[in-house]
């Protein structure tokens, strides 16, 4: 029997869960507009977003948190609930940020506008001077939360990001590797790097298109077939 995953267990939360909470809002004097729909996710206990293709039963009401808020369900920019507290709630009143798109949203060629966001941030990171490679932890707990937005831009919490992260690691929008850790050698650090070689990736940089085929290269002089004949004679 296959397994249910969070990714299927989270709308069947929301759907248990929509009705008795629009019933309690009203009866506590708040408007539920009839359009806004539950949305619920399911978080470690140190409120990271569990996998969304990890088993249901991984997520335990008992030790672990879920989230959940109203967003319009006709809109793609929704209302995300504040972090840092167990079981979130937000009517719409809240500060709009921008869900993070599922693995594989918009197809092949084009990204949603977070990823965009989070690409252009890795790729700021990757130049800055000095650094030989951006370590994830890094990029993760001090370069994303410090990401600005201007004015009326949809913004996206620390959850947020790490699910997107996440997601864009899984891919390939973003290549991991260990490198030595300079302060601590025995410790191997994870690195991040910008798959330059997506088409996606390329038209959000603004990178010309590249191929990978082969392009031999002319070199003055006799062909090395007739010089390693000679040498055998």
């Amino acid at each position: 029997m296959k397994k249910v995953s969070i990714q299927q267990v989270e709308p069947q939360f929301a759907q248990q869960l929509e009705s008795p909470l629009k019933v309690a809002l009203k009866q506590l004097g708040y408007s539920v507009p009839e359009n806004f729909r539950l949305r619920v996710s399911l978080l470690q206990a140190d409120g990271r977003k569990k996998r969304s293709n990890a088993s249901a039963e991984t997520w335990a009401p008992e030790s672990d948190r879920m989230e959940f808020w109203l967003e319009p369900s006709n809109s793609e920019m929704s209302v995300s609930p504040p972090t840092g507290h167990n079981s979130n709630i937000s009517t719409g009143t809240s500060e709009t940020q921008a869900r993070v798109p599922p693995a594989g949203a918009g197809g092949s060629g084009s990204l949603h506008p977070a990823e965009v966001k989070l690409l252009r941030a890795l790729d700021r990171a990757e130049s800055t001077p000095g650094w030989s490679f951006v370590s994830l932890k890094r990029f993760r707990d001090d370069i994303l939360p410090q990401e600005s937005f201007a004015a009326g831009e949809a913004k996206l919490t620390d959850v947020h990001w790490q699910e997107l992260l996440r997601d864009a690691i899984e891919k390939k929008l973003i290549l991991t590797r260990k490198v030595q850790n300079p302060k601590s050698p025995q410790f191997p650090v994870t690195a991040i790097r910008i798959n330059r070689l997506l088409p996606e990736v390329q038209a959000v940089l603004g990178l010309a298109k590249k191929t990978l085929g082969f392009h031999p290269i002319h070199i003055k002089g006799e062909p090395l077939s007739a010089v390693i004949l000679r040498e055998r004679r």
